[in-house]
C-alpha cells in the first residue's frame, strides 16, 4: 500500500465513523457541536497537540540562520501552552481545531504529491478544504457556530441525511484507497 492509500483509508474510516454516529445519534452530535466552542478541556487538549506538533514541524525545517534558535523550542512550547490556555480561553476549542486542520493538511498533501494516479486530486481537494476551514476557525472562531448547521444539520432528519452522505463519502474514499491508490 502506498502512503496515499493509507492516508485515504484512515480518512475514509473516520468519515464512515462520523457519518455513522450522525446517523444513529444525531441529537447527541448536534448537542456536542453546540457546546464545543465554549468547552474548556477539548480546547486545552487540542492546543497542546497543536503546539507540540508545530514544534516538531519547526524542528524538522531548515531555517537558515535561525536554526540556532531551535534549542529554545524545549522551553517555548510549555510557555506557549500556558499562555494560550490562560489568555486565549475565549473560543479556544474552535481556534485549536482550526490549527489542527492546518497541521493535518500538510502530511495529507505530502502523501498525495507524488502519487501517479489522477485521483489524488480528490484527497488534495479535501486537504485544501481543511486549510480553508482551519484558517476560518483560527482567525474567526465564531464561524464555527455559523457553519455547524450546514455540517451537522438543524434537526434529526437533516442530520441523518448529512450523516449518510458522510458515510457514503467515507466508503468512496475507502474504495479509492483499496482499488485506485
Amino acid at each position: 500500500m502506498s502512503e496515499l492509500s493509507i492516508v485515504t483509508l484512515l480518512l475514509g474510516s473516520l468519515a464512515v465513523a462520523i457519518g455513522g454516529f450522525s446517523l444513529w445519534m444525531p441529537a447527541r452530535l448536534r448537542n456536542g457541536n453546540e457546546r464545543f466552542p465554549r468547552s474548556v478541556w477539548p480546547g486545552r487538549i487540542l492546543v497542546i497537540i497543536d503546539l507540540i506538533w508545530s514544534a516538531y514541524e519547526i524542528s524538522l525545517m531548515h531555517l537558515g540562520m535561525f536554526d540556532a534558535w531551535k534549542v529554545h523550542l524545549y522551553w517555548l512550547v510549555p510557555v506557549s501552552i500556558y499562555l494560550c490556555i490562560t489568555y486565549l480561553d475565549e473560543l479556544l476549542s474552535p481556534r485549536a481545531l482550526g490549527g489542527l486542520f492546518l497541521l493535518a493538511a500538510g502530511p495529507v498533501l505530502d502523501a498525495a504529491r507524488w502519487n501517479p494516479s489522477g485521483w489524488r486530486v480528490v484527497i488534495s481537494v479535501i486537504a485544501y478544504l481543511w486549510i480553508l476551514l482551519g484558517l476560518t476557525f483560527l482567525l474567526a472562531p465564531w464561524w464555527f457556530r455559523r457553519l455547524m448547521p450546514w455540517i451537522v444539520g438543524t434537526n434529526d432528519r437533516i442530520a441523518r441525511i448529512i450523516g449518510a452522505l458522510k458515510a457514503i463519502l467515507g466508503f468512496v474514499l475507502i474504495a479509492l484507497a483499496l482499488f485506485v491508490y
